[in-house]
């Protein structure tokens, strides 16, 4: 069957998350649910994406794929499905691909971001899409720590509960901290991801950064392997998956050109 690749931006807000779940509202959920309705299939239909990202966390650039029992017009399925889903998720590029290619197993590395509004006064066009701290914060002193995360660590520090991968063993390729303010944003670039991870960081440079948190530094709590010995879990609402990097495509580069895809 042909093998469609999209790239997609949703804001999280509204779904239990990617994966699909009875009886609550997901993207995973809703993404089938509208190709089945566009394209009239009646048989089983199967969207798989590069990341499961959690309930309210948003993507500007996720990648998936499903099968479709027939090729049909991208450039009517990339509006419809944005119509259908609009102000909520939108197709940013629709391809066929081989039918080999697997959005989760071919990703090489992928880029997320996590934004704090450092303001005594809280957000409004950005509510729902930052987490707001009004205290004092060591900037300084996370800009410092997050270089330590950089290669092949055990991340067991940082692994959500529930969290059903082998082993904690993950490889970053970037971590840094800019601040331009009100925004301090955590920026981590990796090969793989544990559930929660990201957030789990950016909640123990937050407790470190604000003095809750006293035992050590970053590097120690993760020479621990004890996600007693980090911080809290940053809300949902202020990380983003910004791109996912494949051999010869990055989802972040995404041009919108579904005529020249039909």
């Amino acid at each position: 069957m042909p093998n469609l690749r999209m790239v997609l931006e949703y804001d999280g807000r509204g779904f239990h998350g990617w994966q699909l779940q009875p009886g609550v509202r997901t993207i995973q959920g809703e993404l089938e649910r509208v190709i089945k309705l566009i394209t009239r299939e009646q048989g089983q239909l199967r969207v798989i994406g590069a990341g499961r990202t959690d309930a309210g966390v948003h993507a500007r650039g996720q990648v998936a794929h499903v099968s479709l029992p027939e090729k049909i017009d991208l450039y009517r399925l990339q509006v419809s499905i944005s119509s259908l889903l609009k102000n909520e998720l939108a197709v940013k590029r629709l391809d066929w691909v081989e039918d080999s290619f697997h959005s989760q197993f071919d990703a090489i590395s992928k880029q997320y971001s996590y934004t704090i509004y450092h303001s005594l006064v809280p957000p409004v066009f950005d509510y729902g899409r930052v987490w707001h701290i009004g205290g004092q914060l060591d900037i300084e002193r996370m800009r410092a720590e997050v270089g330590h995360l950089v290669g092949t660590h055990d991340f067991s520090s940082f692994r959500g509960s529930g969290c059903t991968a082998r082993d904690a063993i993950r490889e970053i390729l970037e971590s840094e901290l800019t601040y331009k303010a009100p925004y301090l944003t955590y920026r981590v670039v990796g090969r793989g991801f544990l559930k929660q991870m990201v957030r789990n960081i950016v909640g123990t440079l937050v407790d470190l950064a604000t003095g809750r948190l006293t035992q050590g530094d970053l590097k120690e709590i993760l020479d621990k392997k004890d996600r007693r010995a980090a911080g809290v879990t940053a809300q949902p609402y202020g990380l983003h998956l910004d791109w996912v990097q494949y051999p010869d495509f990055n989802s972040g580069q995404a041009i919108s050109s579904p005529k020249a895809s039909c």
